[in-house]
């Protein structure tokens, strides 16, 4: 990881710091009629353990919650993927309208918003760095709310990405958007444990003392882990304590961090007692705190405001 600065470009495979999984309610899995009983399927089956860990239930809930307290009337979701957001928004009594460039997520969100009787026209294909996707998107410039799922620890361009989004939503419009929490790093006890507190912690003391501290934690970390080779892509981390002022500096100086997807321990131990693991995990989401989940969720949502024009 690079240091000094709020965001951090390293070429490492997911292992113990994955983005987290989309919500288990969508298209694939026609569980119910309406919104608000998807919804409340998917809330039941947070502790299976048959299913991949709920962590966009808790994203949702943090925006919606939002969009509710600021009397927000439509959201627009930039990276739709299987379209899993529209029952949390149409519960919500929300308008729905979002954009994905994988035209099988496009195909089966629209297909959700059909079984949901919205109108499947307000879901298109393009990337929110293509230039003019704001022209596209029905009442692009007007949302209140956007959410970002999954983008910025792939976007080739991050300012870009965040300024078309801005494009998104009115003057005022709140940003909902998810970063890998570089900081978790610091409980992972692997290989990226050792790049943040080299790279990121030490970054400007001397080689020879930064190669000294390396040499010091690399036999008490699983230094196999993540795996070399088990991803291909490109992720970028933020530093959720730094975060805000790399935002200010790009002009939006509004800016509060969410942090959700908790572990109960190190992300190796869940193998030890997969239940009780799942279980504290999701008692923390509920964690009043203000700083434990800094450190102990594996990612977390940037809201920012754009500003009034």
């Amino acid at each position: 990881m690079n240091h000094g600065v709020a965001m951090t470009r390293v070429n490492v495979p997911h292992g113990e710091q994955p983005p987290s999984p989309k919500s288990t309610i969508g298209a694939a899995d026609d569980v119910a009629a309406s919104p608000s009983d998807r919804v409340a399927a998917e809330a039941d089956s947070l502790g299976d353990l048959g299913q991949g860990y709920p962590a966009n239930h808790f994203a949702w809930r943090i925006v919606l919650d939002r969009a509710r307290a600021i009397g927000a009337a439509s959201l627009v979701e930039v990276g739709v993927g299987r379209g899993n957001g529209v029952a949390h928004v149409l519960d919500a009594g929300l308008t729905f309208a979002g954009l994905d460039r994988d035209p099988e997520a496009v195909a089966l969100t629209q297909h959700e918003l059909t079984e949901l009787g919205a109108d499947p026209a307000r879901v298109i294909r393009a990337s929110v760095e293509d230039p003019g996707v704001s022209d596209l998107l029905p009442d692009a410039g007007g949302a209140d709310v956007l959410m970002a799922l999954g983008i910025m620890p792939h976007a080739a361009d991050q300012r870009l990405a965040v300024e078309s989004m801005a494009r998104l939503v009115r003057p005022g419009g709140e940003m909902f958007i998810e970063f890998r929490n570089s900081l978790f790093s610091l409980v992972t006890f692997n290989r990226l444990t050792r790049d943040f507190i080299v790279d990121d912690l030490f970054g400007d003391v001397p080689a020879s003392t930064r190669q000294r501290v390396a040499d010091f934690i690399e036999p008490r970390l699983e230094m196999a882990k993540p795996p070399e080779g088990s991803s291909a892509l490109t992720s970028h981390y933020a530093n959720p304590l730094a975060i805000p002022e790399w935002f200010t500096s790009i002009g939006f100086p509004e800016v509060t961090v969410h942090p959700f997807h908790f572990h109960a321990a190190m992300p190796l131990l869940e193998g030890a007692d997969p239940r009780e693991f799942r279980d504290a995990s999701l008692a923390l989401e509920h964690d009043t705190s203000g700083w434990r989940g800094l450190f102990l969720c594996s990612v977390f949502l940037a809201r920012v405001v754009r500003p009034q024009d």
